[in-house]
């Protein structure tokens, strides 16, 4: 699923982003520059399995 990035201070589309962790990005319209963290990163699918394994041992 991709979500949009907008531009914190004219709200201009900037980027359809999916999994990240960090990302810089000056607007063309404003030249703010926009930077974003992802507060949690989702965890792996493989990290589920992993963990369905060690808990079956």
């Amino acid at each position: 699923m991709l979500k949009e990035c907008r531009c914190g201070k004219c709200n201009r589309l900037l980027a359809r982003v999916g999994q990240f962790t960090e990302l810089q990005i000056k607007c063309t319209r404003c030249g703010a520059l926009n930077h974003v963290r992802a507060l949690s990163p989702e965890p792996s699918p493989l990290s589920e399995v992993d963990k369905s394994i060690s808990q079956e041992d």
